[in-house]
């Protein structure tokens, strides 16, 4: 399907409607079109506008949700700064100046293999990430994304969606129906405000302005290090300022900034906080002016809505930049949502799975909000002291001083706990489990349900992370070849749910017990863990006795019938072999029951 324009391009009918075709919503469109399920896609912008770079950092998470989809290597490829070009956030006086303190392998960039996840960081403005993803939903027969309209709102009781023409209120409505209508439209959003669903929270006490600019000799001028963000603490202006390529096209914020309107003025604005004088060449080609907002939505749809709208992105929080967790946030919650979506439409989960999406979802975006919104209150201009750039003992000690205070800015960079430790334990579709740690910081991988599946390579190089099609059970114990699966393989047939069985052997196994430490884990298609068990110790007959540690045999059960009750919990169906009932158009697909690793 190629990308169509104009109102009457949007179809009467689709199983999908999905209202903006930013990163949350075009990703939310593929990997629905993945499972071979259709989707119409409602966007304002005919062309993205690359001049307004947004978000610069593309997470370990994401990179890896997009290496799901098969784009993580068409966006590092986009990417005009490799990873090689910089793992550092610096802060210094200016970009001639001290360096104050240095931030190593900030947004989770690693020039190698990454310990922690299948995909490392990587820095790329939002616009480019957004093309990509909008390339490949062109490309995909699912799809229909239809730019130059946008959404007024929408009706949960007729399941429908109105859509108007982007340029002209007065040019007519055309009605859209679809079995879901998911709400991707962006802070104002249009379906948000249609539930009478409200934002609540705060927004920071001063604006910011973004520029962005060319110049042909300021690279040359830069004595401080390479870093993705350049961190300016000046009396004058204070700010960040970095290149979006190698050919001299940069950004910078100007923190704590009001809107300045001569472009001359932007230009010496910028050579002041970068700390060259007038003969670098400046020009200005974008400005924008912004408050950052910490705001969440009331509810993320489903309640109002009798599970047919819901919102994800940043229909449902606006985040902060600071630490670039909100567009990474988005792409997450596109991802919680898409394989519930794509279980209840298959007919292998009970509807009342969807109500677990802003279960799961709302408290995550909560915690990324009030980290963010911490660090928004240690700006650049917080670190102002008149002698930070005197060549002096005072000055070293003053710099020295503001070096241990520039700690607090931590979480910001090194925010591997928020990124890759945030979890749904605790929550109706995980079992039971201890309580993982938390930190916003240190990321402590946790073989516990509700966790992201601990990562580590096979002894191929290949990831031990699985596809997302369905679910995985992996069976690691060093017993593995007595381990049965079979109850839990045969409560998914009944129940038409996708689940394949991985034993893993030799340095696989091993290197499995080391980072899981259970003998059977069953992952969620979104790779957080269901559930946990291990082998219990064999009796002189060979049965099990059924010991386990989350509660498996306490009552005589083995881990086998555990996992397959967990399973039935994790998509709402009964365990009385009960099936959901499903639309016409949404019998199951053919399920993989079983693939060996060794």
């Amino acid at each position: 399907m190629t990308i169509v324009h104009g109102l009457n391009q949007v179809p009467a009918r689709t199983t999908i409607a999905i209202a903006g075709g930013g990163p949350s919503g075009t990703y939310l469109a593929l990997r629905l079109a993945a499972a071979g399920i259709d989707s119409v896609v409602i966007e304002p912008r005919a062309e993205i506008d690359q001049l307004r770079p947004r978000a610069k950092t593309t997470n370990a998470r994401t990179m890896s949700l997009l290496a799901g989809i098969g784009l993580a290597e068409r966006v590092r490829e986009t990417a005009a700064l490799p990873v090689s070009y910089s793992q550092d956030v610096i802060f210094c006086t200016s970009l001639k100046g001290h360096e104050l303190r240095r931030f190593h392998h900030a947004f989770q960039l690693v020039d190698a293999d990454y310990e922690l996840s299948p995909e490392a960081g990587q820095q790329i403005p939002q616009p480019q990430v957004e093309q990509v993803l909008r390339d490949a939903a062109a490309g995909s027969e699912h799809i229909t994304y239809v730019t130059g309209v946008r959404a007024l709102g929408t009706d949960p009781s007729a399941s429908t969606i109105s859509v108007a023409s982007a340029d002209d209120d007065e040019a007519g409505t055309v009605v859209l129906a679809a079995r879901w209508i998911i709400g991707a439209d962006g802070g104002t959003s249009r379906v948000r405000k249609s539930l009478g669903i409200a934002f609540q929270g705060t927004s920071a006490p001063r604006p910011n302005f973004n520029v962005v600019f060319t110049s042909a000799g300021l690279r040359e001028q830069v004595s401080i290090a390479p870093a993705v963000q350049w961190w300016v603490v000046s009396e004058t202006i204070s700010g960040m300022i970095g290149e979006l390529d190698r050919d001299g096209t940069w950004w910078a914020i100007l923190q704590g900034c009001e809107p300045i309107n001569d472009p001359a003025e932007v230009a010496a604005a910028i050579r002041t906080m970068a700390g060259v004088g007038s003969d670098v060449d400046i020009e200005v080609l974008a400005t924008d002016s912004w408050t950052a907002r910490m705001l969440l939505a009331d509810s993320y749809g489903g309640a109002e809505s009798d599970r047919r709208v819901f919102l994800v992105g940043d229909a449902a929080h606006l985040n902060p930049p600071w630490g670039g967790h909100g567009f990474n946030t988005c792409i997450s919650d596109a991802e919680n949502l898409a394989w519930k979506l794509i279980a209840v439409h298959e007919g292998w989960a009970d509807p009342s799975l969807l109500d677990s999406y802003e279960e799961e979802r709302r408290p995550v975006a909560a915690r990324m909000i009030a980290d963010a919104a911490a660090n928004g209150k240690a700006l650049a201009y917080d670190f102002i002291d008149p002698q930070l750039d005197e060549v002096s003992a005072q000055g070293d000690a003053v710099r020295a001083r503001i070096r241990q205070a520039l700690a607090v800015k931590d979480s910001e960079f090194h925010s591997e706990g928020l990124v890759l430790g945030y979890e749904y334990a605790g929550t109706s579709r995980v079992a039971p489990g201890p309580t993982p740690f938390v930190d916003a910081v240190e990321y402590r991988p946790q073989a516990l349900p509700g966790c992201l599946l601990p990562h580590f390579r096979l002894a191929g190089g290949a990831s031990v992370y699985p596809d997302a099609r369905g679910f995985t059970v992996f069976v690691t114990g060093d017993a593995s070849a007595h381990l049965a699966t079979e109850i839990l393989e045969r409560t998914a047939r009944e129940h038409s749910i996708p689940l394949r069985v991985v034993r893993l052997s030799g340095p696989d196994a091993h290197a499995a017990r080391e980072h899981w430490g259970e003998d059977l884990v069953l992952v969620r298609p979104d790779l957080h863990i269901a559930a946990t068990a291990s082998a219990s110790a064999k009796t002189d007959d060979g049965h099990d006795d059924g010991a386990g540690d989350d509660g498996a045999g306490d009552d005589g059960t083995s881990p086998d019938t555990v996992l397959a009750a967990a399973l039935l919990t994790a998509v709402g169906m009964s365990t009385t072999g009960d099936r959901a009932s499903r639309s016409d158009d949404s019998a199951p697909r053919g399920a993989d029951y079983h693939r060996e690793v060794s």
